[in-house]
């Protein structure tokens, strides 16, 4: 709520003359003026014809230098400002343009017909600020009490509005981020989030990922072929599923990328169970570590890593085949009687009885769906029969 109202307040300046046309162009002619007498002898403002006031009447003298076509189109936030804002170069300038434009009043004092046009924009800018603020429940508290005419005062809102919002944007790019958890020097684990988090990846070095739901993501959607090279296994996180079959080629890719020098992510959806589960393979057929050590190891970096019953028992039938005999206990979770999303009926323990009731009662279901049931391919085939 707070960035939509600060986004109106925005807009409303830049697009009702509060920083609009008059403005930015009082900004960069006086701007074009300073650095034109820094490079010469430094003999003061020029001065031009052409500029109009509100009235539309021309003013034939100003203290300003006339600008050039770069400098007509003041309407969105890539404007002067935007532009002169990268760089040391570019940020020493636009700081002198601020202080240019704070200098105005003193330029009115000799200049009486700028003193004139100064004081109409201010007027217009200060009934429209208190126009907009008393619309939307603001507090006017920034435009009064202030010594500087509103020109001043409504350039330094918008300056300050911007670089609130560039804040917030990041504040929440920053809550959209996971940093994933580091298992070895080469090797990460973390959920979906954390493969969508191409900075942070980036500042980790990874290269490589191992995405174990491509069909509950989308791969065109959720990945970055231009800087990762991905191997993708489609797999759901069931106790029937035959996950075992993937630990050979897994290993093999995880691998090649440690020789390489590379750095690998593997991931799930919410990188707890499919993915602790590759990854404590690899530890036990390529680190040759019992389960035991392996699971130490990982819980102690991924602390949310938990394979379901059916993935453990792989597990512990890997560990018994590497060292004869299995190194942990694992308790399993009670069975959960599986309730229907859709209707609320028991249909049974398993997610194979839950797939088979949703197909014969509700057929609008696909498959497909049935597999990945926590996730929002199913929820939004679930609402989608509720609204019919």
């Amino acid at each position: 709520m707070k960035k939509k109202k600060i986004l109106g307040l925005l807009n409303h300046i830049q697009h009702h003359h509060l920083t609009a046309t008059v403005i930015l162009q009082f900004q960069i002619r006086s701007f074009m003026t300073a650095e034109t007498s820094a490079e010469t002898e430094d003999t003061g403002f020029h001065s031009s014809s052409g500029f109009h006031d509100l009235s539309g009447k021309q003013v034939s003298k100003s203290p300003f230098k006339e600008s050039s076509s770069e400098t007509a189109s003041p309407g969105s936030r890539d404007s002067w400002h935007g532009k002169h804002s990268k760089g040391n170069t570019d940020a020493l300038r636009s700081m002198r343009l601020t202080l240019k434009l704070k200098d105005f009043n003193k330029i009115a004092k000799v200049d009486s017909e700028v003193n004139k046009e100064l004081e109409v924009w201010s007027e217009f800018m200060r009934t429209e600020a208190i126009k907009f603020c008393q619309e939307n429940g603001f507090n006017t508290g920034f435009f009064e009490g202030s010594d500087n005419n509103y020109v001043v005062d409504g350039y330094e809102l918008k300056v300050r509005l911007e670089h609130l919002l560039e804040r917030m944007a990041l504040i929440s790019q920053a809550a959209d981020t996971e940093r994933p958890s580091c298992v070895t020097n080469c090797l990460f684990i973390g959920g979906a989030l954390a493969a969508k988090s191409m900075n942070t990846l980036q500042y980790l070095g990874v290269t490589h990922i191992l995405c174990l739901c491509p069909n509950e993501i989308g791969q065109s959607e959720a990945q970055y072929p231009e800087l990762f090279e991905y191997r993708n296994f489609a797999i759901y996180d069931t106790d029937d599923a035959n996950i075992s079959c993937l630990f050979d080629d897994a290993c093999d890719f995880i691998d090649a990328v440690e020789r390489k020098g590379g750095r690998i992510l593997v991931h799930c959806f919410e990188g707890k169970s499919r993915s602790a589960t590759v990854v404590l393979a690899y530890l036990m057929l390529r680190k040759h570590q019992t389960l035991l050590e392996a699971w130490t190891q990982l819980k102690r970096v991924h602390r949310r890593a938990q394979p379901n019953d059916g993935f453990m028992r792989a597990l512990l039938d890997l560990d018994t085949k590497l060292h004869g005999k299995a190194s942990m206990d694992w308790q399993q979770r009670k069975p959960v009687i599986r309730t229907c999303p859709i209707c609320g009926k028991s249909v049974g323990l398993s997610t194979s009885s839950l797939k088979l009731h949703l197909q014969k009662s509700h057929r609008r279901v696909s498959s497909g769906s049935v597999d990945s049931l926590d996730l929002k391919d199913l929820q939004q085939a679930i609402e989608s029969i509720k609204t019919c």
